[in-house]
């Protein structure tokens, strides 16, 4: 048996100068504070070792050594239409259009280049200047002018980082490790993706995934990383066809789909990894979803975000210039979400 003093030993040195004392009884370790991964496996959030000794980044998974080379995103050739969203663009925002387009090989070196996503500055630029995957559902259902006009300023502020998100980083690189061992599948990371025919959308997908029993074989991965025990207390998946599927209303579904209308590739792995199990599902193209995010996000971009952008950056420049939507436009706009 061991030592029962081992087991309390905050409560063993309490009456310790703290100098005297052994570091861990002033660490304020309990079980109620979450694990974080670090170089040396899971240790408590807010320790030494979580911020000083973090988990190395994630690289390639390689359990089939025979497979072809990740394939550049957006699919080489693989096209969208063009937009039906007819809309005048004053000079300044025809010059703010023109710093977004991108060519097939300038999209694939970007793509290539910022495969540090949250830890790359130009990965925060470059979503900042886009409507991303993960405002499609919001950018597509806003029901009057001020949710829209607010969520164009959140878009322009850039994301916050919150407690969840931050969970979701440190545990990446374990769920990686654990769906790859499941589906036995090879993993390479993914940077943004910026479509040349559609420019002012963006996504930046969890990673590339082989998958030799599929046809194509190349598909996404989207992680979730909730701090639950198990995927079926998540709110966000309902039973359905007997197996617990993401609903398709979710914001994650919308996420999912605008992923796929913008890399041209075929699937995505949506896993969620909880503290004590992992639910994979395999979700294929809707098109129906995906004509809605790009009819609506294109909307929302020229009628709303366009104004917003340009106006913040000729009011930063001290330009005596004031664009907004006015009532008649954002009218018509209305009208077309309807």
């Amino acid at each position: 048996m061991p030592d029962l003093a081992t087991l309390r030993v905050e409560e063993v040195y309490r009456d310790f100068p703290p100098l005297l004392a052994p570091l861990v009884t002033t660490m304020g370790m309990s079980a109620e504070v979450p694990l974080v991964q670090s170089a040396f496996g899971a240790v408590q959030a807010g320790s030494v070792l979580s911020f000083q000794q973090k988990p190395p980044e994630m690289r390639e998974i390689n359990n089939i050594p025979e497979a072809p080379a990740q394939p550049s995103l957006p699919i080489q050739g693989y096209r969208l239409e063009p937009t039906t969203c007819a809309n005048v663009l004053s000079e300044e925002e025809h010059v703010y259009m023109k710093s977004l387009q991108v060519s097939f090989h300038m999209a694939h070196r970007i793509e290539a280049a910022i495969r540090e996503q949250s830890s790359c500055q130009e990965w925060h630029r470059l979503r900042k200047m886009r409507v991303t995957s993960t405002r499609f559902h919001e950018a597509c259902h806003v029901r009057c002018h001020t949710s829209a006009e607010n969520l164009a300023h959140r878009i322009l502020r850039g994301t916050v980082m919150t407690k969840d998100m931050r969970r979701g980083i440190d545990m990446e690189p374990v769920a990686v490790t654990e769906y790859c061992s499941l589906k036995n599948v090879n993993y390479s990371p993914c940077g943004f993706i910026i479509h040349p025919d559609a420019p002012w959308l963006g996504c930046s997908p969890d990673g590339v995934v082989f998958d030799p029993s599929e046809n194509p074989p190349f598909g996404l991965l989207e992680i979730k990383c909730p701090n639950i025990k198990s995927y079926v207390d998540c709110p966000y998946l309902k039973m359905s066809d007997g197996s617990l599927q993401l609903r398709r209303k979710h914001k994650y579904y919308w996420q999912v789909q605008g992923q796929i209308l913008l890399t041209g590739l075929e699937c995505c792995d949506f896993v969620v990894c909880a503290q004590e199990d992992m639910l994979v599902e395999r979700i294929h193209k809707n098109l129906d979803v995906m004509c809605t995010i790009r009819d609506r996000g294109d909307l929302f971009f020229f009628f709303l975000q366009i104004p917003t952008e340009v106006f913040v950056c000729l009011s930063h420049f001290r330009y005596n210039y004031c664009l907004s939507v006015s009532v008649a436009t954002y009218h018509w706009w209305s009208i077309q979400l309807h």
